[in-house]
């Protein structure tokens, strides 16, 4: 019987293993060079253990080999991996650093034909940087502000995709402003104030991040979203429940009689979150009320305050509520 011959790949995973027991100082030479072997995906997972590592040597060897990785990366990083982990490992350690990298990586787009038509492959590479940066970059608001912004695709695609291709990139921007704070907050208000044709989940992300910094323009800014579109207007009632508390309760009560249809349910969910003496009285009210998306809201909001009573009215409503969505509701309970 033939003996199995360990590939290259093979041994570079077993050192990457191996480098767990080893010194700091030594296992952070023996995963540089499990990086810069050819293995991609091992080489991704050889920069993970070395974000890991606790030495001061750390930082300026991903700053080695991001650059090593760039200066061929059509050979080296072909689907940019190698990099969009590094950037990644970057910004959990938090190095000042870092910031020539990230800033290099914010503005990296690399461009490959994988199919019949070419891509930007560097989108993932570019949003994991942006996050990073603005935790290791408090500067970083022309970067951050750019990335933001920019909706035109760099390869050709069809006018329906165009606004989703950097999508990632912009709510990653949108998140990194969110860290940054009282700096990012007028960009984040620019963009909500004049969305265009933003797609909705950038959106989501400047305003849990405008909600979370707080500025004293805040709700000119995010109370039209409370009554627009179903998902947003969700995303806003449940960031001002859980930043502002009993603040919004009297907002939301009178955004909840405005609206239609199944938004009214996600209302009722954030102000469940709201932790007042008058919330869990109010929700009890919600379980009688004639519209079954005010119901059915009720009943996922209560649980926080479930008591014998409460969940003896649970039980009735999966037994005799008119609605069946109600009715299955409440029996999860």
């Amino acid at each position: 019987m033939k003996e199995h011959k360990t590939s290259s790949y093979e041994q570079t995973l077993l050192s990457i293993n191996s480098a767990a027991e080893m010194p700091p100082e030594q296992a952070l030479e023996t995963l540089t060079a499990c990086v810069t072997k050819g293995h991609v995906m091992a080489a991704t997972k050889a920069v993970q253990s070395l974000a890991r590592l606790n030495t001061t040597g750390v930082v300026p060897v991903l700053i080695m080999l991001y650059n090593w990785a760039e200066e061929d990366a059509h050979k080296r990083d072909r689907g940019c991996s190698i990099r969009t982990a590094i950037v990644e490992a970057a910004g959990n350690i938090g190095s000042p650093l870092a910031t020539e990298i990230l800033r290099k990586a914010v503005r990296t787009v690399q461009v490959v034909k994988l199919g019949p038509t070419p891509e930007d492959i560097a989108i993932e590479l570019r949003a994991n940087a942006a996050l990073a940066l603005a935790k290791v970059d408090p500067d970083a608001l022309y970067e951050l502000s750019l990335l933001l912004f920019d909706e035109t695709p760099d390869t050709p695609v069809s006018p329906i995709n165009a606004p989703f291709v950097k999508a990632p990139v912009r709510k990653a921007a949108a998140q990194g402003l969110g860290v940054l704070g009282e700096a990012g907050a007028p960009l984040l208000a620019i963009k909500l104030k004049f969305p265009g044709q933003e797609v909705a989940d950038v959106l989501a992300d400047c305003i849990e991040s405008l909600i979370a910094i707080r500025p004293y323009y805040l709700m000119e800014i995010v109370e039209p979203y409370l009554s627009g579109e179903e998902y947003l207007s969700a995303i806003t009632a449940l960031s001002l429940a859980e930043n502002l508390g009993s603040e919004v309760l009297e907002l939301l009560y009178e955004t909840l009689e405005k609206l239609h249809g199944e938004a009214k349910e996600a209302i009722v969910i954030a102000i469940s979150v709201v932790r007042d003496g008058s919330v869990k009285q109010k929700l009890l009210d919600f379980l009688d009320d004639p519209n079954p998306f005010v119901r059915r809201g009720a009943v996922k909001g209560i649980q926080a305050y479930m008591d014998d009573a409460i969940e003896e009215k649970l039980q009735d409503m999966h037994i005799n509520d008119p609605d069946k969505f109600v009715r299955q509701d409440a029996g999860e309970v």
